[in-house]
């Protein structure tokens, strides 16, 4: 009766403990922090509209929201909109920083964003991740969750872009159901068989080989219930890939499952941007959009390696848009890919011609981010 017992509340305690390895939830939408000077209520105000910023952002699953003309209303509403908020400080080496923490309300915010029709996108997808690296030819299961770094690297992006992430515990269990082979050559029916045990809703597998500067590129497959969808991201150090590829998913879902309204109707824009090499490219990218004044809405409508397609509703013509690309100079034309017949479709199994490559958008304008 005894030794029963013991095994009972063994087993109970295995289980947490599985729970808490893999379990991510994602951030609560409706709350920030930032860095605050003082305490005064300019500068929280100021501040507050900052988090709010934030915070539609998440809601929306589009970054660039914020810049939006309904949106800037909104923001100016922030004290009104705020739930509660606090203060912390925390001592450096040299000072002490002060920091503003604030959650705004949930059904207030939602209903502004309605007004000024503005996506709303709460009920987030869970995404269970798998990764498998090529290393001087040897291929493996990396185990992210024992990796601090990467765990802290995929925790934190997850996070910020509140994607309820599940890292798988790569046990026995997990290693007896799939292989590296499995990951690398994407054969789904060995994944999805693995991944029943974790509760998800969808299934990112990253294949990253490393390259000889110490950086890893990847191939990346999102799995859902009868679709996929594959794209690449450039070489990068490892923490940054990962970040990266959990970034660029939460953008393909927010395009999928919360677009800007008017985005991808007609008299779009279809504009193809190459060298978005890491998050802080893709950040003066969405930043170089929001502020040229012939885009009303943009939508991210594929990606691929360091280029995103994007969507673009203009005020005025396909050639006010060009100008006013030009003018910013932080962005320069290029001409458009030469698209040969292929004599023979790529193996879609084989990573190193991932069927994504067939299905580049045809792109009205082709640009390069420059550095």
């Amino acid at each position: 009766m005894h030794c029963g017992f013991i095994r009972l509340i063994s087993g109970i305690l295995l289980l947490l403990s599985c729970a808490c390895a893999w379990a991510v939830d994602s951030a609560d939408l409706f709350a920030a922090e930032t860095r605050v000077s003082d305490e005064s209520s300019e500068t929280r105000n100021a501040a507050l509209s900052e988090l709010l910023a934030v915070v539609l952002g998440r809601v929306s699953g589009n970054r660039a929201v914020a810049g939006r003309p309904a949106a800037r209303e909104i923001l100016d509403e922030a004290p009104s909109l705020v739930q509660q908020y606090r203060y912390r400080t925390a001592a450096g080496d040299v000072e002490v920083t002060r920091y503003l923490w604030a959650r705004f309300d949930p059904s207030g915010v939602e209903r502004r964003m309605r007004e000024a029709n503005l996506p709303v996108w709460t009920q987030r997808p869970r995404v269970l991740l798998w990764l498998a690296t090529e290393q001087a030819g040897q291929r493996s299961l990396l185990n992210i969750d024992g990796e601090a770094s990467l765990r802290t690297a995929a925790i934190s992006q997850a996070q910020q872009r509140g994607m309820p992430l599940q890292l798988p515990l790569l046990d026995l269990e997990d290693q007896g159901k799939l292989t590296p082979a499995d990951v690398w050559s994407d054969y789904q029916t060995a994944i999805r068989l693995a991944s029943a045990r974790y509760p998800h809703d969808l299934i990112l597998t990253g294949r990253l080989r490393a390259q000889d500067n110490g950086k890893w590129r990847g191939i990346w497959s999102l799995l859902g219930g009868s679709d996929s969808q594959t794209f690449e991201t450039p070489p990068q150090v490892l923490d940054q890939a990962i970040a990266f590829a959990i970034d660029q998913t939460q953008n393909l879902l927010a395009a999928r499952y919360a677009p800007m309204p008017g985005s991808g109707g007609a008299g779009g824009t279809l504009v193809r941007f190459s060298g978005v090499f890491d998050l802080a490219a893709y950040g003066r990218l969405i930043a170089t959009l929001d502020g040229l004044e012939p885009v009303m809405q943009s939508a991210l409508r594929h990606a691929q390696g360091d280029a995103f397609w994007f969507d673009l509703q203009l005020r005025g013509s396909q050639q006010d848009l060009q100008r006013a690309l030009d003018i910013d100079g932080r962005v320069a034309a290029e001409p458009g890919p030469v698209r040969p017949m292929p004599l023979f479709l790529p193996n879609a199994n084989t990573p190193d011609a991932p069927a994504a490559s067939a299905a580049e958008p045809e792109a009205d304008l082709h640009y390069r981010l420059l550095n």
